[in-house]
């Protein structure tokens, strides 16, 4: 039995471990090929409890895991990987509405959304993603398939805005649909949208770019044109990504230089915004808002996990020449990884809400962090081998006011005692949770397929956080927030 615990950021490295995490988000996958998780998002703090939908199954969101699991066997091929790669590529160009949307796009309010141009955008990158660095490895009627969903997805996606950037639209949805564009231009023989791209690009810094924030080498992007003309938010820094690649990708294409120089300053924007927490970890901020000549920044509550389509973007960036102010912030991210990376492989969530969005780790924001930390590390040694590898040791992440614990297929948030009411029980393998009711309002008792054995128990207290339960399982524990772990009481 491990009697220890650690705080984030007690044992400062500076490199994350790529497989671990990739190992820990395989542990969801389905053997139908759904990335299946508990969808909390850590920067407007709901998941689909809070909508009460209890929805833990696929979501299209996830999809840049797929793209980076297809960079690490177009480095390290591997029969496993493949038929790992093959069974999520199916699922994702399977999965489809009538109306040719795809499924499970809801994201932190579940099933209860069934519209909506990012999470299919987003879908379909995952998959391009993958064909572009591993497609050579696959059955070529599977590489059409996919790239036939991609079409028929952008096809169903013109009743947003006729398919074209406009005022109606939001920055990061919009600039997203480009590099769905971009990409299946690039990797199939349909030129559908070869002319559309350089146009719907200028559209977009027309329509959302703002210079002047934090700096004149800067410039962020209003998520809205009404948030541009009557004052509002720019989009968060988690998102920039979104934008940020399209702009590198229509620089290579068109040689475009304001393109690649208007990508630098959104990279400024999100890298002179930061903000260092209190165990000195470099932050993303979490948005500005801007009226007129005034511009206020929030910094928290923030995501950790979730940084890497950014970061993405400015790696991207980086490779079209050395910018040290960039490349120093990437490395500060990467220690902020490790720093808050628990030994399971994923990372906590946020700091700030003093809630389930802190500790709850989406598989979705962590796929985005896979498919950057791939494209900067690499897979490293074993890769596959560490992947595939069982998961044998319970792993806890607790902070003051909720918990997140996982044990094999079982997976729970709950309150320590006296702290809250969550009571939430799931299994990785299954779509749906619930929550546990106390005895005493007569509802009915808890599933026994989702009952969580000898689910872990803790006490706040003054001094820090105590374990009161008496489990015997092998358990790694990490606490975050304002209280360290104790041990047990």
């Amino acid at each position: 039995m491990n009697r220890s615990g650690r705080n984030a950021m007690e044992h400062r490295t500076t490199a994350p471990d790529t497989a671990a995490l990739a190992g820990w988000l395989h542990s969801w996958v389905t053997r139908q090929g759904a990335i299946n998780g508990f969808h909390n998002h850590s920067v407007w703090g709901t998941n689909p409890f809070t909508f009460l939908d209890f929805t833990s199954g696929h979501t299209t969101f996830a999809g840049p895991a797929v793209g980076a699991y297809g960079q690490a066997l177009a480095q390290q091929p591997d029969e496993r990987g493949i038929a790992l790669l093959r069974r999520l590529l199916r699922y994702q160009s399977t999965e489809m509405q009538p109306d040719g949307q795809y499924r499970h796009i809801g994201f932190q309010v579940g099933e209860s959304a069934t519209n909506g141009l990012i999470h299919n955008a987003v879908g379909g990158l995952g998959m391009l993603l993958a064909l572009r660095h591993a497609g050579h490895l696959l059955p070529a009627d599977e590489v059409a398939a996919a790239l036939d969903s991609v079409r028929r997805n952008l096809d169903a996606c013109k009743i947003y805005g006729d398919g074209r950037p406009g005022v109606d639209g939001t920055c990061n949805q919009e600039y997203a649909r480009v590099w769905v564009k971009q990409l299946y231009t690039e990797l199939g023989d349909d030129k559908t949208y070869a002319d559309q791209i350089p146009e719907d690009l200028a559209e977009l810094v027309r329509l959302f770019h703002h210079r002047g924030v934090p700096d004149a080498d800067s410039a962020g992007a209003f998520r809205t044109t009404r948030d541009r003309a009557e004052g509002g938010i720019l989009e968060p820094a988690e998102y920039y990504g979104l934008m940020i690649v399209p702009l590198v990708l229509g620089y290579r294409a068109q040689g475009d230089q304001d393109l690649l120089a208007e990508a630098r300053r959104l990279c400024r924007h999100v890298a002179r915004s930061a903000w260092t927490d209190d165990t000195g970890a470099t932050r993303y901020h979490r948005y500005w808002h801007v009226k007129g000549d005034r511009a206020l920044k929030t910094d928290t509550p923030m995501l950790i996990a979730g940084m890497g389509l950014t970061l993405y973007g400015i790696h991207e960036v980086l490779a079209e020449g050395p910018d040290p102010e960039l490349e120093a912030f990437t490395e500060a991210c990467l220690a902020t990884y490790a720093g808050y990376q628990t030994p399971a492989g994923y990372f906590a969530s946020a700091s700030g809400w003093h809630n389930e969005a802190d500790v709850a780790p989406s598989t979705a924001w962590h796929a985005h962090d896979l498919l950057f930390l791939m494209a900067r590390l690499g897979p490293g040694d074993a890769f596959w081998d560490r992947v595939f590898a069982p998961r044998e040791r319970q792993s806890v992440l607790v902070s003051d006011r909720s918990y997140w614990a996982e044990s094999g297929l079982h997976w729970s948030v709950r309150s320590p005692l006296t702290a809250g009411d969550l009571h939430l029980y799931g299994r990785k393998d299954r779509d749906t949770f619930t929550r546990e009711f106390f005895a005493w309002t007569g509802r009915e008792p808890l599933p026994e397929e989702l009952r969580y054995p000898d689910v872990p128990e803790f006490f706040v207290a003054n001094d820090g956080i105590y374990r009161v339960d008496g489990g015997e399982a092998p358990t790694d524990i990490t606490a975050v927030g304002p209280l360290p772990y104790r041990g047990r009481l």
